[in-house]
């Protein structure tokens, strides 16, 4: 059973939405959409001022650690017209932007990428909107 995580009542509103466009689109994965659909229909949604600081919301900014090089890299979690790998700024609906959501510093997630499997630990959140008040209901 996958952990339940925690969500923006503001940020699920906006995933939904981004779900309800993309379906259907063949310009999206099929599998990303569903998975990202089951993550958030499985998590706990709170009120924005009501996020721990310590927890991936869309738009935060966070260094990771890979687990088995300890090489350390800082990343955005985006929606997708902003997504930018050469920018460290990741898809929602890519499979490691799917997995990221919704986790917090201190814990570690394992994901299937082209190249195998990954490991990387969250180090630290550097930025996160709803803790700068940066966000809208």
């Amino acid at each position: 059973m996958e952990k339940e995580i925690l969500v923006t009542e503001f940020d699920l509103e906006r995933l939904e939405s981004l779900l309800d466009m993309c379906w259907g689109c063949s310009s999206f994965d099929e599998k990303n959409l569903e998975s990202l659909q089951k993550k958030i229909f499985n998590c706990i949604v709170v009120p924005p001022e009501f996020i721990p600081n310590n927890i991936i919301t869309m738009n935060s900014t966070f260094t990771v650690e890979n687990e088995i090089t300890k090489e350390r890299k800082t990343y955005t979690l985006v929606f997708p017209e902003d997504a930018d790998i050469r920018g460290n700024k990741i898809s929602i609906l890519a499979p490691i932007g799917i997995a990221i959501l919704g986790h917090k510093v201190g814990e570690s997630i394992e994901w299937i990428a082209p190249s195998g499997l990954k490991r990387i630990e969250f180090i630290e959140i550097h930025y996160q909107p709803e803790t700068c008040g940066q966000f809208k209901l």
